[in-house]
């Protein structure tokens, strides 16, 4: 089915200070049936819950005619990294990802986010790469038997120095070679990298299965739909030409929006609607 409206999707970030139940109350009222799960505190958090919370919650946002597009766990604030020197703190990435992927499996998620972490900066970053490969060698096995897809985001050169453009995620995708790992286009975090869309569809042609989709400023701060400088109209014609058709998930990591965010849902969705109506 080509691009529509059916496939907006709300992930509830920019919802930490209020409750989950707001949340899934905003999301039904403003009509989009898909949300990408930030599971982290206080909605979701896996060291606080059990695999039959997830299944709770799997059954609970069907009920309200939800569908899961993405278990999507903490990992850049919370001391997670799959490629860090310190054995401990990898080994504790993994054993969290591996984790997360059960709990994505139970509330009936199809896919589960992950990004790289990085090295230090005073040791060569082939050496954090080797790690890397080595941990996701780990993750995307498992995830192959649990039938579950991994997708990858990159992350700007301030959070890490490996994995930071649709290129160097191409390679990993490449070196990995594994079925179960796709590729993530978060438009303003393609800001930030100073990469285009032509980047991510080129370098990653046919292997982007999601796509992170806000408006961004020249920083590539995560804005709400028409608060930045993002033409709305034009990405939507090009991820169709793209033939594109997988989730549009709004993920608003401003804390701008915190305090009330439901008009910046709202804000989005109407924008989007309109946009894809008028592509369609």
């Amino acid at each position: 089915m080509a691009l529509g409206e059916q496939d907006i999707s709300v992930m509830n970030f920019h919802y930490v200070r209020h409750s989950f139940d707001r949340f899934l109350a905003d999301v039904c009222d403003a009509g989009v049936t898909k949300i990408e799960l930030w599971a982290a505190a206080p909605h979701f958090y896996i060291g606080d819950k059990t695999l039959a919370d997830a299944r709770a919650l799997g059954a609970r946002t069907r009920s309200l005619g939800l569908d899961i597009v993405a278990f999507t766990p903490e990992q850049c604030i919370y001391p997670i990294n799959i490629s860090a020197r310190e054995r401990e703190l990898r080994d504790r990435s993994v054993r969290y990802f591996l984790e997360s992927m059960e709990f994505a499996t139970e509330c009936n998620a199809p896919a589960l986010l992950v990004t790289a972490g990085g090295g230090y900066r005073d040791e060569p970053a082939s050496d954090a790469l080797e790690r890397c490969v080595d941990s996701m060698g780990v993750l995307c096995d498992r995830a192959e038997k649990l039938g579950i897809d991994l997708w990858m985001e990159t992350l700007p050169d301030s959070f890490a120095n490996i994995i930071r453009s649709a290129k160097e995620l191409r390679a990993l995708m490449d070196t990995l070679s594994s079925p179960a790992l796709h590729a993530v286009y978060d438009v303003a975090g393609a800001v930030m990298t100073k990469e285009t869309r032509e980047d991510y569809f080129t370098h990653l042609a046919g292997r982007i299965a999601h796509v992170h989709f806000t408006d961004a400023d020249a920083g590539g701060s995560h804005l709400a739909w028409g608060d930045g400088m993002i033409d709305l109209d034009d990405l939507v014609a090009y991820l169709r030409a793209q033939h594109y058709d997988g989730a549009l998930t709004v993920e608003l990591t401003n804390w701008k929006y915190n305090v009330d965010p439901t008009p910046p849902l709202k804000q989005c969705v109407s924008a989007m609607r309109t946009a894809l109506a008028r592509h369609a």
